[in-house]
């Protein structure tokens, strides 16, 4: 008996599409809005549609000509990003219509996805959302890569001890703002930076910094870095590279730990414009999330464990429509989040909060 096809959904599929390579950083001619009718699941795969759907550097990384440790973004394809989404039709045994799950569904407001266990830029497959673990936005946030992110390089990579110092670049982000939380909690005295001085109050007052320094404003940083860690630094955690991570070599102490998480100060560069890197002798092994991947779930519950218990805080920036995505991403790259940036695309299902 032939199997029968799923009933189209009504409506239109919106895919916001990578039209050029930028060159510095990226503009809103960079991608292209398009238009088409909503795809059907054939056996093997399900059909969802997008709820929320993540921001992150990596994106910029990935539209580049040569892109580092990442799967170069096709011209003319469906832009990368993680996101939140409901199964709305279902070919494939483990998903059925109604759950909630996270993969890289892309910048489009409909995803055939086949679940499938497949590496792709640090990502293994669909993932099942617990609405019990918290709001189901936070899959992409800091119960998703983010703070996966800062869990593993923080306690696996960095090993901090009590009493030390941590330099964390980016502190009131995403990543760095749970980084620095997880730093404190271990007992470490934790300096950060950040591009405002509303930023930086959040970062003390919330994400466990005792000092937070305004990168953009001040005249000396180096000098004002000295001042809040006159014993040096023993640990960098390196969210963008370029300028700050130089800094950050002078005054790290002797057997100082760096784990280089992110860095988009190169990825913005304008052509034939050289930034700084660390020097091939003592230049830190790039994290990789994707070296943790079967700890994952034990990393999600302690996490999840930490905010409940009131031990780490986190911050969701959300912007409200889909048609705004490229705006956001170039937002989250000028430094214009609070903690996670996110992208409502539609509402939750009734019965997820």
């Amino acid at each position: 008996m032939a199997e029968r096809s799923p009933t189209p959904v009504e409506g239109t599929c919106l895919r916001w599409l990578l039209k050029r390579r930028p060159v510095g950083p990226l503009t809103q001619d960079d991608f292209l809005l398009v238009k088409d009718t909503i795809p059907l699941p054939p056996p093997g795969s399900y059909l969802a549609r997008t709820i929320w759907l993540s921001m992150d550097p990596k994106q910029r990384t990935v539209v580049n000509a040569s892109p580092r440790n990442a799967q170069q973004q096709p011209l003319y394809g469906t832009m990368y990003g993680n996101a939140v989404g409901e199964v709305l039709q279902s070919n494939h045994p483990k998903f059925q219509p109604g759950d909630i799950v996270m993969d890289q569904l892309g910048w489009q407001t409909h995803a055939v996805m086949d679940g499938t266990g497949h590496y792709i830029n640090n990502h293994y497959g669909t993932r099942e959302v617990s609405p019990a673990y918290g709001p189901i936005s936070t899959s992409v946030g800091v119960l998703g890569n983010g703070g996966l992110t800062a869990y593993f390089s923080v306690l696996r990579e960095l090993k901090p001890r009590n009493g030390e110092t941590i330099l964390v670049s980016t502190a009131a982000g995403n990543v760095g703002s749970i980084a620095a939380q997880i730093a404190r909690n271990e007992g470490c005295r934790v300096i950060g930076l950040s591009s405002t001085d509303e930023k930086c109050r959040i970062a003390v007052a919330e994400f466990g910094c005792d000092v937070c320094l305004n990168y953009r404003t001040e005249l000396d940083l180096e000098s004002a870095i000295r001042a809040a860690a006159p014993d040096g630094i023993d640990m960098f955690y390196d969210n963008v590279g370029g300028a700050i991570a130089e800094i950050a070599s002078h005054l790290l102490n002797a057997g100082g730990r760096v784990t280089k998480v992110g860095g988009t100060a190169n990825d913005d560069a304008a052509a034939g414009r050289n930034t700084w890197v660390w020097p091939t002798p003592f230049a830190p092994k790039q994290f990789i999330i994707h070296d943790y991947h079967e700890e994952f779930a034990a990393g999600i519950a302690t996490i999840a464990t930490w905010i409940n218990d009131g031990t780490l805080r986190y911050r969701e920036d959300v912007i409200e429509g889909f048609e705004n995505a490229p705006q956001a991403l170039i937002d989250v790259l000028a430094g214009g989040n609070i903690g996670k940036r996110i992208v409502r695309v539609a509402a939750n299902p009734v019965d997820v909060h």
